[in-house]
Formats: structure tokens, C-alpha cells, sequence
């Protein structure tokens, strides 16, 4: 068959470029390039030549993943029923979040079928005695997909635990669950841009696995569950979860380990809206897909009225999960792994993506960890910097936020919120309301 192509000579990035030039009468394609908030050059296309000097195999295998649903357990007759509830309108995972030292399991997970869907238990107080337990209590219910624990540095930086929690952590990793939970969240909803948040939740993994080396306990490690939150920059959250896949993968080889790999994307609240709320459905449309495309391995969609529900939650936790569902009965993404493989612009964006936030990890090493680097003042300071200019940004309109300070819908508008005030030096949680 003749090859219609043969008689036109191939265009490279130059003859691109020399093209949009001249369609746009003089514009050049370096005055289109713009920086991001990662110090990062965005270009305005990309070719092959862009990704000629990575590695542009896939960064995960999976299809699927699971919808999540959280439930917070106080009574556990209560959590059960909201559980069953949510397991039949549709998610395929839970996230119980107890508080609670001792905890009834069997009444907790009566009639949920452990064994088929993906469960985290966040224990943040459950004693020795509470976790063997509920261990046992999986185990006997064949739950492989079960993943249980807590991130004690998390509440560290947020001022909620001691170092000496910390080391009791560290020492029930190495003798009871083999699973290290991190939990990178705080970061995104705090105000920092997505490298420094790669670089931090990479240190703060390091900071566990350092521990558990010093004390000869590294094998114990199975699994590496992550949580992070993503955001409404599509591109640039699609990258960002796909970037900290491979930060996880190349720092837990320079320990010569080879633990399971699962990251739990969970939608930020650094957006979220508290009026106009139905906008937030849109974003997290945004900030769920690009968890799913950058190839999480479970996904939870905050309710779009988060903290502002009035006692209507049924319906946004339904809306959470239906928006996932929509993603798989309406886009197919679970049928096809890595997604994002090949584009020139995502990859180049991953790459460049790990490379900054490695850097931003070695940073932190090199001030002496991250622990050290909290205690000293660095980390807050850094974040807080980080939240101030976003702050100013969002007051001075530089960034768009629909519907609070653009297009602001003046009757539900307040008075402006008052900034919260924390007693200890932490990284916490923005409010992006008070700037109204």
C-alpha cells in the first residue's frame, strides 16, 4: 500500500514553533511559556524530543481502584449501620476513623463483607490489646485488603503528639502490622505547592524507615500506605500523585526493601467553598479524577459541603461516591492503567515533578530530618510562608476562586472569618474562608 505520507517531510519542535510564530504574527513561543507555582516552566505544546531523556515506562500497573467512604466511629452500632449503608449505595471501600481506645470490632463490622472490599482502620488511641484484636478478627475473616495503623507524625507537626508516641509507632510496626501508614494530607490543605509536598511526605516516610532501621526492623515492612490530598490544577495533581509513586519507589530502594506500594488519594479541603457549596462538586469532579488518572490506588471524595452540611449529609456523601462512579460507568478509567503513559506534557511534568521534590527532600535531610527540621522551625516556617503568599494571591485576586473572590454570591456572603489561632507552633490546616 503507498504511504500517503512519504511525500512530506516530518516537523520537529523547531518547525512548530516557527509555525505558531507566524499564525500568531510575531508572538514566539517563549512568550508564551509561563512559570507555576513550582518554579516549574510550562510550556505551551510539547513534543517527543521533551521526553527523549526520561523514562517513559508506565508508573503503575493497576486498573482499578477502590471508592471510598469514611466513618467515623463513636458507637459502634451506629458506624455499622452507616457502613452497610454506604457499602449498598455503591463504594467499595471504607475508612474507619476511631479514636476510641477499645472498640467492639464484631459489632462494628457485623454483616460487612471485609474479605471482598478494601478496609483502613485509622486507630489513633487503640491499645496493644484493642489491635491485636481486631488482627485477629480479619485475619479470621480472610481481610487481605485491610490496612490498619495511624501516622503519629502527623499529629506530631499539628501539635497533637510527643515524640515518645512516635517511638511507640515505630516499635508496633516492627512487631505487629508490617504496614506504615504516612499520611501526607495536612500538606496540600495547609497551603504548600505540590514539590514541597512530594519532598515532605518523602522525608517524613524517610523518617520512619530511618527508625525502623536503627532498629534492625526495616524487614518487618510490608506495606507503605500514603495518603495525599490533591487539588483542582488538574494536570499538575495528575502529575503529582504519579511523581510520588516513584519518590516512594526510589527512596525505599535505597534501603533494599521492596514493600507494597499503596497510595489513598483523599480530595483537599484547601478549596472547598463553604458558599455557592454546589460549586465544590465541580472541583471535586477535578481533584478525584486526578487522583484516579495519577494512579491511586484508593480514592475518597470529601463531601461537597464539608463541615457546612446541616445535618444533610446523606446527600453529599451519596454525591461523593457517585461522582467515582461516574468516573468508572461513564469514562471507563478502570479499564485501563496509567492513563496519562505518553502524553508529552504529563510526562515531562512527572519527571521534573520528582526531581524537584527529591531535592526538596534532600533539603530536609541535610537540616538534619525530618523531625529535626520540625522542631528547628524550618518546616513551619517554610509552610507558613507558603500559606501566606497563597493568601495573598487569593485576596488581591491574582487567583481565581468562583464564587468567593470572583462572582461572589452576596447574600450568603458573611462577615469575614476570624483566623484561626493555634496555641503551639504546627503545620495546620488553611482556611481559605477568611480571606472573604
Amino acid at each position: 500500500m503507498e504511504d500517503i505520507l512519504a511525500g512530506f517531510d516530518p516537523a520537529g519542535a523547531a518547525d512548530w514553533k516557527a509555525q505558531l510564530t507566524k499564525d500568531l504574527k510575531g508572538i514566539t513561543f517563549e512568550q508564551l511559556r509561563r512559570i507555576d507555582d513550582n518554579g516549574i516552566t510550562i510550556e505551551p505544546f510539547y513534543t517527543i524530543e521533551d521526553v527523549a531523556d526520561h523514562d517513559t515506562k508506565p508508573v503503575f500497573a493497576h486498573t482499578d481502584w477502590s471508592i471510598m467512604e469514611r466513618i467515623v466511629v463513636n458507637q459502634e452500632q451506629d458506624a455499622n449501620k452507616l457502613a452497610l449503608q454506604t457499602l449498598a449505595t455503591g463504594a467499595s471501600g471504607l475508612i474507619f476513623e476511631v479514636a476510641a481506645e477499645n472498640t467492639d470490632w464484631a459489632t462494628l463490622l457485623n454483616g460487612v463483607e471485609v474479605a471482598y472490599i478494601h478496609t483502613f482502620f485509622n486507630l489513633r488511641n487503640a491499645t496493644d490489646a484493642s489491635v491485636e484484636a481486631l488482627t485477629a478478627y480479619l485475619k479470621a475473616h480472610n481481610a487481605v485488603q485491610a490496612t490498619i495503623g495511624h501516622d503519629t507524625l502527623s499529629d506530631y507537626v499539628q501539635a497533637k503528639a510527643t515524640a515518645e508516641t512516635f517511638a511507640a509507632a515505630v516499635n508496633r510496626i516492627a512487631q505487629s502490622t508490617g504496614q506504615l501508614i504516612v499520611d501526607g494530607s495536612l500538606y496540600y490543605n495547609a497551603g504548600s505547592p505540590s514539590v514541597y509536598q512530594l519532598g515532605l511526605i518523602t522525608a517524613q516516610v524517610n523518617e520512619y524507615l530511618q527508625a525502623l532501621a536503627d532498629s534492625n526492623a526495616l524487614n518487618t515492612v510490608k506495606q507503605l500506605h500514603v495518603t495525599v490530598a490533591t487539588g483542582t490544577v488538574f494536570f499538575e495533581e495528575i502529575a503529582k500523585v504519579r511523581a510520588l509513586r516513584q519518590l516512594l519507589q526510589l527512596l525505599t530502594a535505597q534501603y533494599d526493601i521492596n514493600p507494597e506500594i499503596a497510595i489513598q488519594a483523599i480530595t483537599g479541603t484547601l478549596y472547598k467553598a463553604p458558599y455557592d457549596a454546589y460549586n465544590n462538586l465541580l472541583r471535586d469532579t477535578l481533584a478525584g479524577m486526578a487522583a484516579v488518572m495519577g494512579g491511586s490506588d484508593a480514592v475518597y471524595i470529601l463531601p461537597f459541603d464539608e463541615g457546612h452540611s446541616k445535618g444533610k449529609e446523606a446527600f453529599s456523601r451519596r454525591m461523593s461516591v457517585n461522582t467515582q462512579l461516574l468516573f468508572k460507568e461513564e469514562s471507563y478509567l478502570h479499564h485501563i492503567a496509567d492513563v496519562a503513559n505518553g502524553s508529552y506534557y504529563l510526562e515531562t511534568l512527572t519527571a521534573e515533578m520528582g526531581t524537584k521534590g527529591w531535592d526538596v527532600f534532600k533539603e530536609i535531610e541535610a537540616a538534619g530530618g525530618f523531625i529535626q527540621s520540625f522542631n528547628d522551625g524550618i518546616l513551619t516556617g517554610k509552610v507558613a510562608a507558603q500559606a501566606a503568599d497563597l493568601l495573598e494571591r487569593y485576596r488581591n485576586g491574582s487567583l481565581v476562586w468562583i464564587g468567593m473572590n470572583k462572582y461572589p454570591n452576596q447574600v450568603d456572603m458573611p462577615q469575614p472569618a476570624p483566623v484561626p489561632q493555634h496555641e503551639q507552633p504546627g503545620i495546620y490546616p488553611l482556611s481559605l474562608a477568611t480571606i472573604i
